[in-house]
């Protein structure tokens, strides 16, 4: 009783002080109380990524690092490289490997850069070929039929071949490479 006596012995604006303290304290032990539950949980694993969904891309630099959205899964062996991008005669060649379980390679050109514009100077229907039993692929970009003159390539440009590839598990990676050589002009 002695704390209720002391309570009501108090002026209005006292009370209010005192109210407003003893909500203050309230609020922070709950939320002291809250991160000490928390924290003795342990961090929250997530489960590995759900079919259909897309597989993040890693925020490194291409040919670098892979990514996954399980963050405790181990990084599996996989990798994508660029042997040769070469101009040759009217189209623009590249070949490469992999290593690792590739689900599908997929390169495209683009001009001013790794990371310049796409161009539609080339025939988008020519997948690039895959030689699963050498883990190898080639892609060609040839000219598309009908292109205006409008569309074609600079010859003075620097144009590069930039392969993404895609793996089991959700996993991907890429590269890019200059394409040598002169462009037909």
């Amino acid at each position: 009783m002695r704390v209720v006596d002391w309570y009501l012995s108090l002026s209005l604006w006292q009370k209010i002080v005192v109210g407003i303290a003893a909500a203050v304290g309230l609020l922070l032990a709950s939320y002291f109380a809250t991160l000490v539950v928390l924290s003795s949980v342990g961090p929250r694993e997530e489960g590995p990524p759900r079919a259909g969904a897309p597989a993040p891309v890693s925020s490194q630099p291409e040919g670098t690092q892979a990514s996954a959205s399980a963050s405790s899964a181990p990084a599996p062996e996989i990798g994508v490289e660029i042997e040769r991008a070469r101009w040759a005669g009217e189209k623009a060649m590249v070949e490469g490997s992999w290593r690792g379980d590739l689900s599908s390679v997929h390169c495209d050109l683009l001009e001013g850069g790794s990371s310049g514009r796409a161009i539609d100077w080339w025939d988008r229907s020519v997948a690039a070929n895959t030689g699963f039993s050498g883990s190898t692929f080639s892609q060609e970009f040839v000219r598309a039929e009908g292109r205006s003159v409008e569309d074609r390539i600079d010859p003075d440009a620097d144009y590069w071949a930039v392969c993404r590839a895609q793996f089991s598990g959700g996993w991907e990676t890429g590269a890019s490479a200059l394409v040598n050589g002169t462009p037909p002009g």
